[in-house]
């Protein structure tokens, strides 16, 4: 910006709002104020392409939600409506509730626990001392009418003494000037009790807190899918293929991809139909090196039937689910995502982003090349007419290799005329002209 204004760029004619450049070039382009500025600023050091940044945020505040029913990092675009008692619901598991739950709402419920704990024992002591007779003063004096008797706590007189007296008692910070006594039986008895509770309390939610900071997260990001999945040719059969990759090497076991086809009505009236996709190997995967998950289209697929023109009209979700166990926590782990008609390439393939460097001696991952894809030959038909025109063409190719072998067969059992050398001789004598044969015998 000082840069601009040095260069003369920011200077503009009050009466026409033009900039006062004498014809010179200004050193940006599109940035009249800060925020302008700062856009540009970030987008040259983030370097996401200049203009890029203000159509993120223009397609963030403007752009509307796609109709799927996973969204692409894995969250569910899913809504309840109606449900009946499902306050009640989420309270009879209380716990399970805050370990899924947002973490705002779980800091929230972790601290509004211990305050309430402690202002409803606040109000136990103060009544404890009120029965006692503890803040029975003279309004003359202002000394305490206890008839000579031992308070049940000392140092409390109002509201906030108890309350400081209820927060040391339950988080064991030690005593200041404000204790219970030991002559008074209902302290130590109100004092017994809220020190069993405090350990019930803090137990559950220091467990509530240690699960969700130990749980995997709900979209977990060390695995990623790629953007799109493509459609291609594989020994004559059609395959939909998606590759997954284990970037931050968490070794996950018994990692195993399901992958379902949510057919919409169309128009959408919310009445779908899943179909589950057969996998090569039935899903189970190893994460080591980035993988490709293959659907051979055969005649047991819902894909069977569809062709590259008729993705374009299809109303269908593919949903994926990645499930694993992390060996370092033993816990089961769970990542999503899903694919729209429009995100499948028809007739491209997954570049091999793994190779041996010999150097290194070890197998090197191009990280940057997981989305890549490349052209290859593949037919825009369906995999039902494929099929066909396959059959059509060995049929007709067997047809003709059987007329062939028929024909030679036939040739071959001809049978073969026998000539007589008497007969021969014979015809020899009887017709002795110029164009008779005659036969040489060697001896």
């Amino acid at each position: 910006m000082l840069i601009a204004q040095a260069h003369g760029d920011l200077d503009f004619d009050p009466d026409t709002g033009e900039r006062l450049n004498d014809g010179k070039t200004t050193c940006t382009h599109g940035a009249e104020d800060f925020v302008g500025f700062f856009l540009f600023s970030v987008e040259a050091q983030v370097t996401t392409g200049y203009g890029s940044v203000w159509d993120f945020f223009e397609a963030l505040m403007f752009s509307k939600k796609s109709n799927r029913i996973y969204d692409k990092s894995g969250g569910k675009n899913i809504k309840q409506r109606n449900v009946s008692e499902k306050s009640a619901k989420f309270l009879k598991d209380f716990a399970t509730t805050l370990i899924e739950g947002r973490w705002r709402y779980t800091l929230v419920a972790f601290t509004a626990t211990f305050v309430v704990s402690w202002t409803i024992f606040a109000v136990l002591w103060m009544l404890v001392a009120q029965a006692h007779g503890d803040l029975d003063f003279d309004p003359a004096t202002g000394e305490r009418l206890s008839d000579g008797k031992s308070t049940c706590t000392h140092g409390a007189e109002d509201f906030a003494g108890f309350f400081l007296l209820s927060v040391e008692a339950q988080v064991t910070t030690g005593y200041g000037e404000k204790y219970p006594s030991e002559d008074c039986p209902e302290a130590l008895f109100l004092l017994m009790i809220q020190i069993l509770i405090s350990v019930v309390i803090e137990g559950a939610m220091i467990g509530v807190v240690y699960a969700k900071l130990t749980r995997p997260p709900r979209h977990c990001g060390d695995l990623v899918f790629t953007r799109n999945c493509v459609i291609c040719l594989r020994d004559g059969v059609l395959y939909l293929l998606f590759r997954i990759s284990n970037f931050a090497q968490h070794q996950e076991i018994s990692s195993r991809v399901e992958v379902f086809l949510c057919e919409k009505s169309i128009p959408f009236e919310g009445e779908t139909e899943n179909h589950k996709l057969e996998l090569l190997n039935d899903g189970k995967i190893t994460l080591f090196l980035p993988h490709d998950v293959s659907h051979p289209i055969t005649e047991g697929s819902p894909l069977y039937g569809y062709s590259a023109a008729d993705l374009l009209q299809a109303n269908f979700e593919i949903l994926v689910t990645l499930t694993g166990s992390s060996k370092a926590t033993g816990q089961i782990t769970q990542t999503r995502t899903s694919y729209l008609p429009s995100e499948i390439l028809w007739g491209y393939r997954f570049k091999n982003i793994v190779h041996y460097d010999h150097g290194l001696e070890t197998y090197v991952i191009e990280s940057d090349k997981f989305n890549s894809v490349t052209r290859v030959d593949t037919p825009l038909c369906s995999a039902k007419y494929l099929r066909h025109v396959n059959e059509t063409l060995c049929s007709t190719k067997d047809s003709k290799l059987r007329k062939r072998h028929h024909k030679d067969r036939s040739q071959i059992d001809m049978p073969i005329p026998e000539i007589s050398l008497d007969s021969v001789f014979k015809e020899s004598e009887e017709s002795p002209d110029e164009n008779t044969k005659t036969y040489h015998m060697n001896p």
